[in-house]
Parts: structure tokens; C-alpha cells; sequence
């Protein structure tokens, strides 16, 4: 650089503006086509799909409930024509697969939960139950066959994860485990390699499930993959895993701690040959107004995801030291929806009306878009009170999903499959007792609610016969429910707010497998784009309506200081009195901690937490009051009335002080000081009294009672000097007994 020269910063990349239609940016598809295969899951707005994506996963279509609802008749003609419809549009489209075995959208015959059908026996039987596995996959995966690049063999088995049992945590209240144990995951494994391997299709085995950004859940994941593809190697050929992606659903939302996705992605990797899907993604935003504020928040969540997949991608244009492990990413949608999943919730790098938001920027250009955009801090606003056994949450507070949980029971001897993990309850119902559950909300984009039986306090712990009958018995939102699980999901539209009912009778028959548990009020199909504003639980008789829970509580006003203490009363000692009151009628909305006692005159002080204390250090033969104040968080209290006078005798043994009258005058005379006191003897019998001076000492003067004295002293000539002299030099001592000091005031005058 030559003399004079200055040094020029790079200029930073300039981002496009947002607000355009998909044409005018790069597709997705292509920025990452070195790092990943970027694809759909789910339909979206066709234009905006070809456009963008490089392969789909259909959402709904090939799972058991679209493929065999009714036992051994197979139809897949909603897949066929998904597919069909996609590759007309891009011929070079990629295919995915989702999903073989699942929990939920599966008719509940395919594990033989009660009731029996079907000519099964209805007893979770499981000789049946991995017949009718096997006959599934080998039927739904030997249709699509080598058309597909992946298939979710098996979707969300993880039920509360503990990293310490794998096997433990597979345990759901529905679904495959239910018959087959934690077995049920390598089962259905082992029959998809069976048929992939026996036709030498390349369709990568996939396990797919939410929460993964979790820490804990992540490592069940691992444990469990490692596990199984460590007792089952050697059975595939060229040395396949038996599981070999795992499928990390991307539903996420302002809350998700980016750096905990990236620790698990390292987690997976360290599986050595196990793949990592980033599938169904979405960044959900609070619904009913998309802010300036949350889209760029929500834009910046991107940025920092696709920096971590871009930086883990298994492609060549990954020079990152981080292991390449990310071989697909895909997005849950192309645009925004005001219904469905996600409806009302802005989850899409792309608004209602097809135009870009600041999300697309985003994943397009994560590190320009970082260095241009900082995350706003969108907190505040106060907590409902808090009411026992009601858990609500709601993604407009930055929850990860919205409902409630209303925890009916704690004891499992009388009510299993209700438990409470902080051991509250709203409240236990009696045998025979109808309850009525009224659920207030207001629909954000999710239009449907169901009312649900919960075996435990978790989102997603449902009980096996709710999990049968989940769609059983709809109702409008105006009709009362006399059955859970109810579904209301008719008669109401995009924010409205409406009160929704069901009326339960506790009979005592309900199985303590099904409909019996917590209450839980959740979105139809998933949707958390809604509120609850009030929850209502009332027992009715004929003698009247209770009134047994309300959320939110009263909320409590904020604390104020407390009233004064009242009936302030005291008793003399000696030098001391013991002083006790009546505590203030209003704390103020906070207890009262302390209480001080102040006495008058002298001002001496005791502080206690009771409603009484003693007094020290007051004068003996004097009269006192005394007043309290009274203290909460708040403040301190006014002080009270003060209490009638007593007067404190002396301690015994103690001779008692002299009481008289002093005063004391300086003045300069003829250039020297003069001191003038004066004493008078307030005691009812004589004294010794004994004044002193800087020059001279007077002698002891007898003093009978009420009589007084005066004398003036004036500085000798050869020791005076100019300056200022003060009757604080003079001292007065009297004797009764025990000697007595007095100053004489705080006059005083110059000479010079």
C-alpha cells in the first residue's frame, strides 16, 4: 500500500428488497444445490413449489389412515395423483416418502386396540399387531419402490425423553408400543430393508421426529440409532445401517435455541454413517398481526438455522471443517396460510399474497442478512396469576404451542392415568359428579379445538381410547359436548372468539386406559394459531351450579404500605417500657414483617415481628409515648396514635439522676469574657450543686428544693486572650446519690 493510501473496508453485499414475488430472487433450490437437496413437505402454491424446490414430500397422502383405513384394502390414489400433479409440473422433481408407521393417523385396528374388528381380537395382541406392521410396509414401500430418495419408515416414537433408558422413552399412551413394545421402532425397520434390499432399491430407511432441537430427546434419538444400527450390523448389504437418516422436523419458532440445534447435528453425526434430514420446517411467529418487529426476528432465525445446515452440508461446496452430514432440507409450505397448519401463525418465507418477507432473505443469504439485521427484543407484558392444576400456554407469548392442561388427579390408585408433575391439581372430581368445562378462545388462523383425555401433563401424553375416538363426536362451537374427546370444528371463522362447552358425568366406568385422565384443550389438526382467554370448570346439581376453577386468577392489585397499627398501649419498667398493639386492619396486599416502636422524647426505638417489644434506655422519672409503624414490602405505615403516657422509674440499685434547671450566658466585658449561670433545683429535696469554669471552681452550694442560684464569672486579665469563649465551658454537677453533668447551653460571645 502506497504512501498515503488509506485502507477500504469491503463494501457489504446489498440485499434485495423484500415485498416481490418469487421471480424476482434466486430459487432456494439453486443457492443450496452444492450443499443440499432443497425441497417441499406438505402442498403449497404450485408456481412458488416449482420454482423453489428440488423435491416433495407429500403431507397427508401416503399415511396408513390415506393408505389403508380399512384392513387389506390398499389405495393409493391420493399419492399417485400428489405425485403425478408435482411431476407434471418439474419432471426432474424428487420424491420423499412420509410415512410407514406412526401413532397417530393410523386407524388404531392396525395395533388391535380395543375394540375388536376386523376379526382381531382387540387386545393389543401382538402376534396381530406385527402381522398387520409388516403387511403395511411391505405393501405401501413395495408400490412407490425406487421412485422415492427417502421414506419415514417410522414417524415421532419418542414419547418423554430420558437420555438414560432409549427403550423407556418410547413408552406413548397410543400407538405401536402399546402391543409391541419399544421393539416396534427396529420392527419396522427390519421389514423396510427387508423389501428395499430384497429389490436393490437405494431408498434411504428414515427416523423422523419433532423436538430435536431439545437436548434431551436428541440424545434418546442417538442412542437409540446407535444402538439398533450397532446390534443389526452386518445384515444389510454394503454395509447399510438399518437406520440410516434421521429426520429432524424444523417446527420452530422465535424461542429455538439455534445453538442447540447445531450441538445435535453434531450429536447425530458422530453416528459416522447416518445421514441428517432437516424436514417439515417452519419458524412460527405469534399470530393475529405480523409486526415489523417479529418479521425481522423471524429472519434473522432463519439466517442463523441455514447458516448451521449450510455449514453441515453434506454437498461439495461445504470447505467447513463441521462434519458434512445435512444431505436435505425442506420447507413445510411456500407461503403463508391463513388455515390449516400453521395458519395464522406467518411460519413461510413468503405472505399471504405470494410476496417475499424478510424470512426468504434470510435463508437466501444468511451472512449478509445477519450483518444488516439484529434481533429486537420484543418481551414484556405481564403473567396470567397462576392458578393450580391450569397449565395454559399460547405461541402469542412465545410458547411453542397453544392449550391447556387441566389436571384432574394425582393419586394413581384412584385415578391412573391422571398424574401432575408439580402436584396441583384444579380439582377432584367425585364418582357420579357432571362437570361442566367451558373453554373460551379466540381462533387466529386454527378454527377447530378438541377437548381431549391426557395421561400425564405433557403435550401429546393422550390416553389410548382418546387417541381411537380423537375425531369421533364433532360439534359446532355452539352445540355442548356431552362426550370426550369432543371436536369442535364447525361453526366458527378466523378471529372469532367463541365459548366452547362439554358437559362430562364421572360415572366410574370409564377404562382407566382411555377415557378417564387430565383435560386437555388443543388445536384441531395440530393448528396453534389461537387464544385462550378464559377457562370456566363448574359442578352441576340440581341444588345449583359450583363454580370450581376460573382462569386466569384475580389478578391481585400491587402491593401498597399497610394501614397503622391501632390501640397502641405501654407499660413502665424500669428505664424501660414494654409496648403492645392491634396490627394494621389492611396489609396493604402484602403481610406485614416488621413493626418499630418509637418513643417520645429521647426517640429510643425496639423492632420486632410480633405485636409487642420493650423499650430500653428511657429516662427514668419522665413521662413517654410511644407510637408504632408497621412495614410490608411495599413501605412503611403511617405511624399509629400514640399510646397514653407512662413514666419509667429508675433500675433498681441504680441512684437516681438529679433533676434542675440550667442556663448559661456569655458576654464580653470591658474586652474580657464573662459567664453568667444559672440553677435551679427542680427536685423535691436539697442538692449539692457545683459549678465549673475554664478559671474558676465554685464551691459546693446546698440547694433546697425549688430554690435557685446565680453567679457570674469573668476571665482574669493575664489569661485573657482574643478570641471567642462559650458557656459550653461551664459544667454543672449535682449530687444525689450519683453525680449528675450538666452543660449550660450553647451560648456564646467574642472579645477581641
Amino acid at each position: 500500500m502506497g504512501a498515503g493510501q488509506q485502507a477500504v473496508a469491503a463494501a457489504e453485499a446489498e440485499l434485495p428488497p423484500s415485498g416481490q414475488t418469487f421471480e424476482h430472487y434466486p430459487a432456494m433450490k439453486d443457492v443450496y444445490e452444492d450443499h443440499f437437496s432443497f425441497g417441499i413437505f406438505g402442498r403449497g402454491e404450485m408456481d412458488g413449489l416449482v420454482h423453489n424446490y428440488a423435491s416433495y414430500t407429500p403431507g397427508n397422502e401416503m399415511k396408513p389412515e390415506s393408505t389403508q383405513r380399512d384392513k387389506g384394502v390398499f389405495t393409493f390414489d391420493a399419492a399417485e395423483a400428489a405425485f403425478a400433479e408435482h411431476a407434471a409440473r418439474n419432471p426432474d422433481l424428487t420424491f420423499y416418502g412420509h410415512t410407514l408407521a406412526w401413532h397417530s393417523q393410523t386407524p388404531t385396528w392396525m395395533w388391535d386396540a380395543p375394540p375388536a374388528r376386523f376379526g382381531q381380537p382387540g387386545t393389543f395382541d401382538r402376534a396381530v399387531a406385527l402381522e398387520n406392521l409388516n403387511t403395511h410396509i411391505e405393501t405401501v414401500l413395495g408400490h412407490f419402490g425406487d421412485r422415492l430418495v427417502a421414506i419415514d419408515v417410522v414417524n415421532e416414537a419418542v414419547g418423554t425423553a430420558d437420555p438414560a433408558d432409549w427403550r423407556a422413552s418410547l413408552a406413548k399412551g397410543e400407538g405401536w408400543y402399546q402391543a409391541l413394545g419399544h421393539e416396534w421402532v427396529e420392527l419396522a425397520f427390519l421389514k423396510a430393508a427387508e423389501v428395499v434390499d430384497a429389490h436393490g432399491w437405494d431408498v434411504k430407511l428414515t427416523y423422523n421426529d419433532f423436538g430435536l432441537d431439545s437436548p434431551a430427546k436428541a440424545r434418546v434419538v442417538h442412542e437409540m440409532v446407535k444402538d439398533i444400527n450397532e446390534r443389526y450390523a452386518g445384515t444389510r448389504p454394503g454395509g447399510k445401517p438399518l437406520i440410516e437418516v434421521i429426520g429432524m422436523q424444523g417446527h420452530y419458532n422465535l424461542a429455538t435455541d439455534v445453538a442447540a440445534v447445531e450441538q445435535n447435528i453434531k450429536l447425530f453425526a458422530t453416528l459416522g454413517n447416518v445421514e441428517v434430514n432437516v424436514t417439515e420446517m417452519d419458524i412460527a411467529l405469534p399470530p393475529g398481526e405480523l409486526t415489523p418487529e417479529n418479521e425481522n426476528n423471524q429472519g434473522v432465525k432463519y439466517a442463523e438455522l441455514f447458516r448451521v445446515y449450510r455449514d453441515h452440508a453434506a454437498g461439495p461446496a461445504n470447505t467447513t471443517g463441521n462434519p458434512k452430514v445435512v444431505t436435505a432440507v425442506k420447507l413445510a409450505g411456500v407461503r403463508d396460510v391463513r388455515t390449516g397448519w400453521k395458519g395464522g401463525e406467518f411460519a413461510m418465507p413468503y405472505d399471504y399474497d405470494g410476496r417475499a418477507k424478510l424470512a426468504l432473505l434470510g435463508i437466501l443469504y444468511p451472512d449478509e442478512f445477519l450483518a444488516t439485521h439484529e434481533w429486537i427484543d420484543t418481551s414484556g407484558g405481564e403473567e396470567p396469576a397462576p392458578v393450580p392444576g391450569v397449565h395454559v400456554f399460547d405461541t402469542s407469548a412465545g410458547d411453542p404451542w397453544s392449550g391447556a392442561n387441566i389436571v384432574l388427579g394425582d393419586d394413581a390408585t384412584a385415578w391412573p392415568w391422571s398424574t401432575t408433575d408439580d402436584g396441583e391439581v384444579a380439582f377432584r372430581p367425585e364418582p357420579g359428579g357432571t362437570y361442566r368445562f367451558t373453554v373460551n378462545y379466540t381462533a387466529k388462523g386454527t378454527t377447530a379445538i378438541r377437548v381431549r383425555w391426557l395421561k400425564d401433563n405433557t403435550n401429546g401424553g393422550y390416553t389410548t381410547a382418546d387417541g381411537a375416538l380423537v375425531n369421533a363426536h364433532p360439534y359446532s362451537a355452539n352445540q355442548v359436548a356431552t362426550q370426550l374427546p369432543a371436536y369442535f370444528n364447525s361453526g366458527m371463522v378466523n378471529m372469532g372468539s367463541y365459548d366452547l362447552v362439554s358437559e362430562i358425568t364421572f360415572d366410574g366406568s370409564q377404562p382407566a386406559d382411555g377415557l378417564v385422565g387430565n383435560v386437555g384443550i388443543r388445536g384441531g389438526g395440530g393448528g396453534n394459531a389461537f387464544t385462550i382467554n378464559r377457562i370456566t370448570v363448574e359442578r352441576i346439581s340440581p341444588t345449583g351450579d359450583e363454580v370450581l376453577v376460573t382462569w386466569p386468577g384475580a389478578v391481585a392489585p400491587p402491593a401498597t404500605p399497610p394501614a397503622a397499627p391501632t390501640d397502641v398501649r405501654a407499660t413502665a419498667g424500669a428505664g424501660s417500657a414494654t409496648v403492645s398493639w392491634t396490627p394494621p386492619a389492611d396489609d396493604g396486599g402484602s403481610p406485614v414483617t416488621t413493626s418499630t416502636v418509637t418513643a417520645s422524647p429521647g426517640g429510643a426505638t425496639c423492632t420486632t415481628e410480633g405485636t409487642s417489644c420493650e423499650v430500653t434506655g428511657l429516662a427514668a422519672g419522665r413521662a413517654h409515648t410511644f407510637t408504632v409503624v408497621a412495614t410490608n414490602a411495599a413501605g412503611d405505615s403511617a405511624p399509629s396514635a400514640p399510646s397514653a403516657p407512662v413514666t419509667p422509674s429508675a433500675p433498681a440499685g441504680t441512684p437516681r439522676a438529679v433533676a434542675l434547671t440550667v442556663s448559661g450566658q456569655a458576654q464580653c466585658v470591658d474586652g474580657r469574657p464573662r459567664v453568667t449561670v444559672r440553677v435551679r433545683n427542680a427536685e423535691r429535696v436539697p442538692v449539692v450543686v457545683v459549678a465549673t469554669t475554664p478559671w474558676w471552681t465554685a464551691a459546693g452550694t446546698v440547694l433546697p428544693p425549688g430554690a435557685s442560684f446565680e453567679r457570674s464569672w469573668t476571665a482574669p486579665g493575664k489569661t485573657l486572650e482574643a478570641g471567642h469563649v462559650s458557656v459550653t465551658g461551664v459544667k454543672v454537677e449535682a449530687w444525689r446519690g450519683a453525680l449528675t453533668t450538666y452543660e449550660a447551653g450553647h451560648a456564646g460571645a467574642a472579645c477581641g
